[in-house]
């Protein structure tokens, strides 16, 4: 491998050969497994939790592992690099639906913040949870083996589980404005995206960068498109949010 960085490129802190990591395996579903897992266990025990006095201390706990997940992938980039070799470090910037849903995420938990968790609630559970259905747009050369892919998994999946934490224990909801918190939140990250993008080759900010057919290759109009799929996204799952909230008030009363 070359590149402007290779120290500590192999070993546990490194990359692995190509098709290290296998989508849809074991590998793949046991991140995913143990966060369902996790967030069943908090439902049933929600009560208990809520009045646990240590239960401040569990929500400070879940805002570090946010953190640490964010902050150590740029302390690896830093030592170790990327694995194609090609990318400065300012092309690697927190410029992504997911960094935004974890930053959220770690103030959200600690302050019980309510416009980050509408935020998180729209931003985590449809960006974060794309990128658990399909790791491997990213994670191809990392496997159990490597930090990289506790780090990833970790990163993804900590601000879903406290969204929904937020919501089983401590009772939030998201109010219909959150959509546009949310929206603007993303949109105030396009332009320094398509900045980063055009001073930085190879950079995919916000991804930006994707070779989809049909869009449109000026970044500022790609950009429009996709605030209109972001935010029809983000109603179809406020509408569905208020349909299972119906739902479940009719079942609970009957």
């Amino acid at each position: 491998m070359s590149g402007y960085y290779t120290f500590y490129s192999t070993g546990f802190f490194g990359f692995g050969p190509p098709g290290t990591f296998k989508a849809y395996s074991l590998m793949h579903l046991m991140p995913i497994l143990i966060c369902v897992g996790l967030m069943v266990l908090v439902w049933f025990k929600r009560d208990r939790i809520r009045a646990w006095k240590s239960e401040a201390s569990l929500r400070l706990c879940i805002s570090f592992l946010c953190f640490l997940m964010e902050f150590s992938f740029f302390v690896r980039l830093l030592y170790v690099g990327d694995s194609s070799g090609k990318y400065m470090m300012m092309a690697k910037v927190p410029l992504h639906v997911c960094d935004l849903g974890c930053i959220c995420c770690m103030f959200m938990v600690t302050g019980k913040n309510r416009t980050l968790f509408g935020i998180n609630f729209f931003v985590s559970l449809f960006g974060a949870s794309i990128a658990c259905v399909v790791p491997q747009m990213v994670l191809s050369d990392c496997g159990p083996a490597h930090f990289r892919y506790y780090q990833y998994f970790g990163m993804h999946l900590l601000p879903i589980f406290g969204t929904v934490y937020m919501m089983m224990v401590h009772g939030m909801r998201p109010r219909y404005r959150d959509i546009w918190y949310a929206t603007g939140s993303l949109a105030a990250m396009v332009v320094p995206s398509i900045m980063i993008n055009k001073a930085f080759p190879g950079a995919n900010r916000m991804f930006l960068e994707l070779d989809i057919p049909l869009f449109p290759e000026n970044m500022y109009l790609r950009s429009l498109v996709y605030a209109v799929l972001i935010i029809a996204v983000f109603h179809l799952m406020w509408f569905a949010w208020r349909l299972a909230e119906r739902l479940g008030n009719k079942v609970y009363r009957t």
